[in-house]
Order: C-alpha cells, then structure tokens, then sequence
C-alpha cells in the first residue's frame, strides 16, 4: 500500500527538525559552554597566579604570558578532553575547536618562554635542552600536529564513522596520551618532593598529567541518534 503524502510530509518536517536540532547547540547550549570555558580558565588562572606568584615568588610582570600560559594550556586540555565526553556532535565539535585555539596559543606562548631564564631546570650548562625537555617538546607537537589534523577533519565535514564517536577514531585519544607524556617529562622530577612545592600546592604537570589519562580512559558518549542504526528503509507494498 502506498504511503499518504501527509504521512511523508510529517516524516519529512520530524527529519528536518531533529537535523536542525542535531545541527546546532542553541541559545541556552551556548551560553552554558560559554560559562563552562570561562570557568575553567579563571579556575586555572586562579590556581596558576596562586601557586607561581603568591607562593613561589614569581613577579606579576609575568603573569600575562608565564603565568597565563600554564591556565591555558590546562584550558585546552579540559575542553579537548570534555568534547570527547559530550554527546551532542555541534557541542563536541565547539568545546573541541575552543580547546585547539587554546592548545596552539599554548604553544605560541611557550615559544616566548622557551628560554634558560624562564625554565632554567631543562637547560644543561652549555645552554642546550635536557633529553626529557626535547622530548616533552617533541611529544607536545605531535600532540598538537593530531589535534590540528583532526580540527581540520572535522571543519571539511569528513563522514563520520557509524558509531559517531569520532571523526578519526583513535586521534584524541593518542593525544590525550602524548599530552601526558609531555607533562612527565616536563616537570616529573619535581612530582615526588611535595615538600618542595610552593603553598603545597601540586605542580600543574602533575594535575595536567592526571586529568589527561583520565580522559584517555573515560569512556565516550554517543547521542541516541548515533546509537541507532544509519539509515532506515521504510518500505512500502503489498
């Protein structure tokens, strides 16, 4: 028996909805994400001029890249590792592209502190990186070079895998990894003497590296939709 046309309007009206509502995150959406980014920069921030500047005695003429920089970098982390908690892909997709702006100002910043004066623990007396700083440089850019990768899978619209977890199954997760190997290597050593830490307060490699193999392991959501099966037929006839 043939389908009615009011039956396939109103399918054809319910479709375009549900993709509208799928397509986008919404007045209230944007505003919460909103809230959650700033919150999560003051926090780091707040965390970051504490340690460095109350305690351990670093000038607030460092705070606008120095300081600033170690919030940010625990920013991009956060957002990066959230997106992939999401269920919703339009939110997935903003706290994902917020977290890669976040992670390449990180590494633009970094770039004007990579210097013995700034960082004096990773430079050997003849002026050149220790082994573990070039590679916590080496696991950072590649890091970065995966997440740029799958940014710009996700900004060409790439077709997503069935399950609708990712655009590249696996990237987000070996940064993740590499984000913690960064961090071990960087500021390790200085993790087993919590005496030495300044107000007590725990290094931010030690947290950063903590909240990236959380995320490495957390397990993903997926939206109803994406749970359910690609395409329907919906046959018609005797």
């Amino acid at each position: 028996m043939a389908t009615s046309p009011s039956a396939v309007d109103i399918r054809g009206a319910r479709g375009g909805s549900e993709r509208s509502s799928r397509g986008s995150i919404g007045y209230a959406g944007a505003v919460r994400d909103t809230a959650l980014v700033a919150g999560v920069l003051l926090a780091s921030l707040g965390y970051a001029v504490v340690r460095y500047n109350v305690f351990a005695g670093v000038s607030h003429e460092h705070v606008s890249v120095f300081v600033a920089n170690k919030a940010i970098s625990v920013g991009a982390l956060v957002l990066i590792g959230i997106s992939g908690l999401v269920a919703g892909p339009a939110r997935r997709k903003a706290l994902g592209l917020v977290g890669l702006v976040l992670a390449v100002t990180h590494v633009l910043l970094s770039l004007l502190v990579l210097d013995r004066a700034y960082l004096p623990a990773q430079y050997l007396p003849d002026g050149t990186l220790r082994a573990l700083a070039e590679g916590s440089m080496l696991a950072g850019a590649i890091a970065t070079a995966l997440l740029l990768w799958r940014g710009g899978a996700s900004g060409m619209r790439v077709q997503a895998p069935r399950h609708g977890r990712s655009l590249l199954p696996g990237v987000g997760r070996t940064a993740l990894a590499l984000v913690a190997l960064h961090t071990l290597a960087l500021g390790g050593r200085g993790w087993l003497e919590p005496g030495a830490w300044p107000g007590g307060m725990p290094p931010i490699t030690l947290l950063t590296f903590g909240m990236a193999l959380l995320f490495c392991v957390a397990p993903r959501r997926q939206s109803t939709r994406a749970a359910r099966s690609p395409a329907r037929v919906v046959a018609s006839g005797p």
